[in-house]
Order: C-alpha cells, then sequence, then structure tokens
C-alpha cells in the first residue's frame, strides 16, 4: 500500500498527524514521518510525559536557530535541529549515545520512533460514502435581513410576520450568527435530535422552521465557515448546497488531509448533482413547450 496520509498517536496520546504506509509495520505498529509542524507538536507532548514520569519517556526537541544572512543584515537564515533522546540509556561519559539527529527525508519529513515506538493507527470518523449523499439540500437559501441576526429571531427579539418568528434551535449552546438559513428536505432520514448531535461538535447548528422545514445555520463568523457548513450537510446524508455556497481558500478549524478531500468530493459531487436536476429540468420544460406546440399548431 502506498504512503498516505494518517492520524496517529501513542497509547493515549493527543491524535497527530503524519505520513505512512499502513502495511509497512514494526510489531504491528506503524512507522510515521511528520512534517517539522507535527514533530514540535509531538516534541511538547513527549517532553511533558518525560517530565511527568521520569527518564523512561523518550523525548523530541527541537532547536531553532537564526543567522544573519551574509551580505544583509536586515535578513537571518533560519536553521533546525531535531533531537531524539533516549534518556534511560544515558552513560554518564558517552552523552551521544542517547541522542540520536534526526534528519528530513526528501519529502521533507521526519521519521520520529519508527521501528522503536508503540504508533497506533487512528483511523479518520466513519463516513458516509460521498456516493450514497442525497441530494436533500435545499434549492435556495433563505437570507433573513442584511441587519436581522437569527438568534434574534430566535429569541424573538426581532419578530417577523413569517416563518422565520418560529425558529426552533436543536443544537444546545448554539446561536446562529450569520443571516442566512440553508434548508434541508424534511425527508430527512434521522430524528431531529439525533441529527443536532451529529454536528455537536461543528459550528453549526441544526434549526427548524414555523412550517416545519428543516435547515442549517453557521455559528461562527470565523473566515471559512463554509467548510463547516459543508461538512455538517455530509454528516446528515446530504450533498451540500453548492448552488449556493462555496468552498473558500482558508478553513474555519483544522481538518486533517483524508477529510478535506472527503468534502472536496462530496462538494464535486453536489455540483454534478446541480448540473443534473437542471438539465433535467430543461429537459422536462423543453418536453412541455413541445406539447404546447404540437397543441397550438394541430388546433390551427
Amino acid at each position: 500500500m502506498a504512503t498516505q496520509p494518517v492520524r496517529v498517536q501513542l497509547d493515549d496520546s493527543p491524535i497527530f498527524e503524519a505520513m505512512a504506509d499502513l502495511d509497512d509495520r514494526w510489531n504491528s505498529f506503524l512507522k510515521p514521518r511528520f512534517t517539522l509542524e507535527q514533530v514540535r507538536k509531538v516534541a511538547e507532548y513527549t517532553q511533558s510525559m518525560a517530565r511527568q514520569y521520569g527518564a523512561g519517556w523518550e523525548c523530541v526537541h527541537v532547536v531553532d536557530m537564526r543567522f544573519p544572512r551574509s551580505g544583509d543584515e536586515n535578513f537571518t537564515d533560519k536553521r533546525t535541529l531535531v533531537l531524539w533522546v533516549s534518556w534511560e540509556w544515558n552513560s554518564s561519559d558517552r552523552p551521544s549515545q542517547m541522542t540520536t539527529v534526526v534528519d528530513p527525508d526528501e519529502d521533507g519529513l521526519y521519521d520520529i520512533g519508527g521501528g522503536a515506538w508503540a504508533w497506533s493507527h487512528v483511523p479518520e470518523p466513519d463516513r458516509i460514502p460521498v456516493e450514497e449523499l442525497q441530494g436533500l439540500a435545499g434549492r435556495h437559501v433563505h437570507f433573513v435581513g442584511e441587519f436581522e441576526d437569527p438568534w434574534d429571531i430566535y429569541t424573538h427579539v426581532v419578530t417577523l410576520n413569517d416563518w422565520r418568528q418560529h425558529y426552533t434551535n436543536f443544537s444546545r449552546d448554539k446561536r446562529p450568527v450569520e443571516n442566512s438559513y440553508f434548508s434541508i428536505s424534511d425527508t430527512l432520514d434521522i430524528e431531529w435530535d439525533e441529527a443536532a448531535e451529529l454536528i455537536a461538535d461543528l459550528p453549526v447548528c441544526f434549526v427548524m422552521a414555523g412550517d416545519m422545514e428543516l435547515g442549517l445555520c453557521p455559528t461562527s463568523r470565523d473566515e471559512g465557515w463554509q467548510w463547516s457548513l459543508t461538512e455538517a450537510f455530509t454528516r446528515l446524508g446530504a450533498l451540500p448546497p453548492t448552488n449556493e455556497l462555496y468552498l473558500p481558500d482558508r478553513m474555519d478549524i483544522p481538518r486533517s488531509p483524508e477529510l478535506i478531500r472527503y468534502l472536496l468530493d462530496a462538494f464535486r459531487a453536489g455540483v454534478a448533482h446541480e448540473v443534473q436536476v437542471k438539465q433535467d429540468l430543461a429537459v422536462n420544460t423543453g418536453a412541455h413547450l413541445n406539447k404546447v406546440a404540437a397543441k397550438v399548431l394541430n388546433s390551427k
């Protein structure tokens, strides 16, 4: 199997992002390689464990140095040194025996503990296959007004004379913040409370309008909230409403490469679905017009 993005951890450690071949193992454990950013996180964790539990914990250290750039005092060169230290094997007169300098490979990745540490694979959460996502997203987005916030409507600070004044929020402790509401079909094959739980960790809330219409609202103004809205639709088994949604370059919350690819595939599938809907509409409209024309011509 080829090298791929994976999530790994040591026992109950935080989850780290890495690259690894799932078939290339040591005593059933993975041999991951990390970006420097992830190495810093591994270093922070392993050093904290060594301080807490003693020399039995090997740890990683990242040493950064900046040097004046030759011939230009306004710029500096940055060098980074990654060290893997095995404190338990310390020899008072040979400290070099307990220290290994970890060089980056040709991809700029660092092999930390491969073939020595018990790195376990943490699979991504189960997701609905893209091909099984349904076209349940509404055909439009309801805008509640330039200066009207959904939370104000929900709490009756603002009173409207239509469905928007009856706004039931199924997502606990979440307040809609954007002035938009993305509808989703009321044929959603899931209980409402369960649907709210499925997106509980996302900055999105699951709501119901006064006419029993279901929908989603973003609960964060952070740039890139469209990614969370897209993910929320997929968790509910629906394709994102690509006719009214786009994916910006930046995301509101960090996501693994695997999840990013899944959301991009879901968005592409949503685009294909929208195109198919429009094509079907055009065909049906054309057929209807042909029938009308035939009737008109036959009546003459």
